[in-house]
């Protein structure tokens, strides 16, 4: 799909980007600021390998502040991007022929990033809810870790309590560290969320990955982090001395800033979104052949689409020039899904809706 987008606006077609889970917020100029600051005061050479203690004392407060789980700042670590920290913290925790749960839909990087870690990927379907028993039945003695992501991408789920504690008690009785994705938590909306790390028997085995990307639109600064138990961030960051070495001070320290508007910018990035997928979610979900439902969080619609969602994804950028993810890219549980990215601009989603109202679903 993303080629033939690449190829469609090569040929000068104006496609309405849909697919992206890049956020159209334009990052504040304060922290623009403190990053240009930050270069004239000679932030230009070799940070710590594990970052910024002042970036990483944040990070510490940020994470008391949401989860209530209090880290050691040595315990965090600065990472290029959420991306990078997953792979950091794989890298830690798996080797060669260890496998590793990955309940789906789920992110389209997750099975790729445990392989260049020489493990195995075991796909685990499921959409509405957790099932712990399938994700039990797919254990075998080689199991290392289970990957959870809550928010969920690309459906915008919050896991519930009750699922966090099943998820926690089935990596104590298997042994297992979780990995859990939050790098969406500050995008939730009307529910609560709940963080395996806040249980006693969670919070020791619990590799958090989170990420300035989504929530600050900060996508291209690649700043991300790790929050983890004692005694593990010694064998994560090794991996970043021996590959990036560090997160450049300057970004680092544009970091500490976004941390401090916190408090200021997100309720506003959230307000924008709820508000266009209250309106694309209505609008999308009047078309015959399609139910969507209002998610818990994020920028993402996941309608079902009754048939081939890879035909109606092409359909839709042939000849309506809107480009959607097919839910089956993200594995076997999105199939007859679409992932619907709201991070155009409101007058481009004004235009793409008007389009596939009026298009439908089309022939399956």
């Amino acid at each position: 799909m993303s080629e033939r987008v690449r190829g469609a606006r090569a040929a000068g077609r104006e496609i309405i980007g849909m697919s992206s889970g890049d956020p159209n917020v334009p990052t504040d100029p304060r922290i623009i600021a403190a990053a240009e600051q930050a270069l004239r005061n000679g932030s230009t050479h070799y940070s710590s390998s594990s970052g910024e203690r002042s970036l990483r004392e944040a990070i510490v407060q940020r994470e008391l502040g949401r989860s209530g789980v209090v880290y050691d700042v040595d315990d965090v670590i600065v990472t290029p991007g959420g991306k990078f920290a997953l792979l950091a913290a794989l890298m830690g925790v798996i080797g060669p022929g260890d496998e590793v749960l990955i309940p789906q839909p789920g992110w389209v990087s997750y099975g790729p990033c445990v392989r260049l870690c020489g493990g195995t990927a075991v796909a685990v379907d499921m959409l509405d809810r957790v099932d712990v028993a399938s994700l039990a039945a797919a254990t075998t003695p080689a199991t290392r870790a289970l990957i959870v992501n809550s928010p969920v991408n690309p459906t915008g789920r919050v896991l519930g309590a009750d699922e966090i504690n099943d998820l926690v008690e089935l990596a104590r009785e298997h042994n297992l560290w979780i990995v859990f994705d939050q790098v969406y938590a500050d995008m939730v909306y009307d529910r609560p969320m709940a963080y395996p790390q806040t249980l006693t028997s969670g919070f020791e085995r619990t590799l958090v990955v989170d990420s300035f990307s989504k929530s600050f639109g900060m996508t291209g600064w690649r700043l991300g982090y790790l929050a983890l138990p004692p005694g593990i961030a010694k064998s994560a960051v090794k991996f970043l001395q021996h590959s990036i070495y560090c997160v450049p001070g300057f970004i680092q320290l544009a970091g500490v800033e976004a941390l401090r508007l916190a408090d200021e910018l997100l309720p506003t990035y959230r307000a924008v979104f709820r508000k266009r997928l209250k309106t694309a979610c209505a609008a999308i979900g009047s078309i015959d052949g399609i139910s969507c439902a209002l998610p818990d969080a994020g920028f993402f619609l996941f309608p079902n689409v009754s048939g081939d969602d890879v035909a109606v994804a092409r359909r839709w950028l042939d000849e309506l020039n809107i480009a959607v993810m097919p839910g089956s890219a993200f594995g076997g549980g999105g199939a007859g899904h679409l992932r619907i990215s709201l991070t155009c601009t409101d007058d481009e989603l004004e235009v793409a809706l008007t389009r596939i109202v009026c298009a439908g679903v089309g022939p399956s």
